[in-house]
């Protein structure tokens, strides 16, 4: 596993349980890999309903907003990723594992809550808290890659994008659920979450920058986008 994590604050390998070349340390929590070196807010609602999101939260809102299942947007990702190294970005409850086929399979999210119940529920997951802007990941180390319902929560979708470019496999693929400026229901959603999101052209432009193919379908609100690196 050490020769896929890295250090989030200089990118060199872990040579000790979570001490790495140049002695920063990290730690281990209850199956839990703590690599993020920053004070991150979560978003208050989704900690209170993590108990609930994946069987509650996440299907009624989804079916609401895009007119199709939960379940069926998991299993359409999951399936487009399956190799044997995956990451799943704002994993949760780590859902889209459900649907995935990978050896070494790791969700990355920032919410202690979130990922000690996908320890819970997906044991042989890898849990890992970490941050999207800067994955503690080695580069061109990944066959499949997911973000899902996580680009527009970040200040910059750009910097994300980047390191997953920067990740994954030469000819391997992954896949995006974003909230793009598609309807009233998507600007309303970004009202009260209190986010700017943009339009569709903006995620494919990204993409196009970093030389990697690029398709997208829109899904009510959101838009599931799959890119592949040449």
């Amino acid at each position: 596993m050490s020769d896929i994590l890295r250090c989030p604050i200089d990118g060199s390998k872990f040579v000790d349980k979570w001490v790495c070349e140049k002695g920063h340390r990290f730690s281990e929590s209850n199956g839990v890999i703590d690599l993020l070196t920053e004070d991150i807010k979560t978003e208050k609602l989704l900690d209170i309903v993590a108990p609930l999101y994946e069987s509650v939260y996440a299907p009624i809102g989804f079916t609401l907003t895009a007119g199709k299942s939960y379940n069926w947007i998991m299993k359409k990702a999951g399936e487009l990723i399956s190799g044997t190294i995956v990451l799943d970005i704002g994993t949760g409850t780590g859902k889209i594992f459900d649907y995935t086929k990978c050896e070494i399979c790791i969700g990355l999210d920032v919410s202690f809550k979130f990922l000690n119940i996908l320890k819970k529920k997906r044991p042989n997951v890898l849990a890992v808290r970490g941050n999207a802007l800067k994955l503690p990941v080695a580069d061109e180390s990944l066959d499949g890659l997911s973000a899902m319902f996580v680009l527009h929560m970040l200040p910059s979708p750009l910097v994300a994008i980047r390191e997953i470019n920067r990740v994954l496999k030469h000819g391997k693929k992954c896949v995006a659920t974003v909230l793009t400026k598609n309807n009233a229901i998507s600007n309303f959603l970004a009202k009260i979450w209190k986010l700017n999101i943009y339009p569709i052209d903006y995620y494919i432009k990204i993409f196009e920058e970093m030389n990697m193919e690029v398709e997208y379908e829109k899904i009510g609100a959101w838009t599931f986008f799959t890119c592949a690196k040449p």
